[in-house]
């Protein structure tokens, strides 16, 4: 197993246990705005949330989300995670699991890998996040400012 990486204020990588993971984790959080959207790119494990999609989260909970990469899938929309959501689950997922977080230039979260079991199979989770954009419209809703 890698031992975890300090994370820097211009970004870095972690990587090992969700308790050496968790100061770069809860940095990655801190820096979230109340009010953003952002690209979600979900790739491994057996379950419904795999796909890319554009996710509007308002005062830190998902007010939308659409999957932008095959919209012509029919399928019941999974839940869709606030990018808080993501790496809290990170730091609860137990004392063998094995989390890899990256965060990009500005401190914010780019990458996250949970293998909540090293030993099973199927059972990771994989997701990079990209284009969080603070402050973000919410459609119906009028603009601040």
């Amino acid at each position: 197993m890698i031992s975890a990486l300090a994370l820097s204020a211009c970004g870095g990588i972690s990587s090992g246990t969700a308790e050496k993971s968790a100061e770069p984790l809860r940095a990655a959080e801190a820096k979230l705005p109340p009010d953003y959207s952002y690209v979600l790119t979900s790739s491994c494990g057996e379950r419904a949330l795999l796909g890319t999609y554009e996710i509007v989260v308002v005062q830190g909970r998902v007010v939308s989300g659409t999957r932008i990469d095959a919209p012509e899938i029919l399928a019941v929309p999974p839940e869709y995670p606030a990018v808080a959501e993501l790496l809290d689950s990170a730091l609860g997922a137990g004392a063998d699991a094995h989390v890899e977080f990256e965060a990009d230039a500005a401190g914010l979260p780019a990458r996250l890998t949970i293998d909540p079991d090293p030993n099973g199979i199927d059972d990771e989770e994989c997701y990079r996040f990209s284009g969080i954009t603070p402050g973000t419209r919410v459609p119906g809703r009028p603009s601040p400012g």
